[in-house]
């Protein structure tokens, strides 16, 4: 399959998508198993403390439920963390990805990869996320995300919008969340990476308290 036909099959995936679920209800709204403000400030050998809060700007273009904004430091390494929970999703009010936000802030894509992270939550051995590299002005940031929703933890914001319609479906619930870590100090080391994904393990471990299964 060439690129350009492998585009047209995706674009005919989300379209297909965003029509099943623009026809479906929002479904169940299902809250948080705890308040983010709840949320540790130690970490397996982090320290955190909170970043602030989004603009009302940003905060519409989000809309999400529930965020968590904080910023975590270790011996080596700073890792902002940020957290955005959908309790319902429905056509045009879902979770954005980072790969359109970043490149509007003016953030150029310098690599893109898929990598596996290895876990502390007891039903799977790693995950798979995005890991980008970003260049704007001189300065270069390193992404790690993933999205979690009922129980899945996966990559793909395709796979996202099928597993949405499914299980809106057979569920009558459209919760999910976006998990995104930043760093800026560093970026482009091994060790700032090295970090990044110590800390996304350490994290796997936690949020199943937060977010519902």
């Amino acid at each position: 399959m060439n690129k350009t036909t492998r585009l047209v099959v995706l674009i005919v995936i989300l379209l297909g998508a965003n029509v099943q679920l623009a026809l479906l209800s929002h479904g169940r709204s299902i809250p948080l198993r705890q308040e983010f403000d709840k949320f540790p400030n130690e970490i397996g050998g982090w320290s955190g403390e909170d970043a602030g809060s989004l603009t009302t700007g940003e905060e519409k273009v989000l809309r999400a439920d529930d965020y968590l904004l904080r910023s975590y430091r270790d011996s080596l390494s700073h890792v902002g963390l940020f957290v955005a929970y959908y309790r319902s999703q429905k056509s045009g009010d879902t979770m954005h990805s980072p790969r359109n936000c970043l490149p509007g802030n003016g953030w150029e894509i310098a690599k893109s990869e898929i990598i596996q992270i290895p876990s502390k939550n007891r039903s799977y051995a790693t995950f798979p996320a995005n890991h980008l590299m970003l260049v704007k002005d001189g300065m270069q940031q390193e992404i790690i995300y993933w999205y979690q929703a009922n129980s899945r933890v996966f990559a793909s914001e395709y796979a996202g919008k099928f597993f949405l319609v499914e299980d809106a479906l057979s569920k009558n619930r459209t919760d999910g969340a976006i998990v995104r870590l930043s760093s800026i100090s560093g970026a482009g080391s091994a060790q700032t990476h090295e970090q990044m994904v110590s800390f996304a393990t350490e994290i796997s471990g936690v949020l199943p308290s937060y977010l519902p299964n």
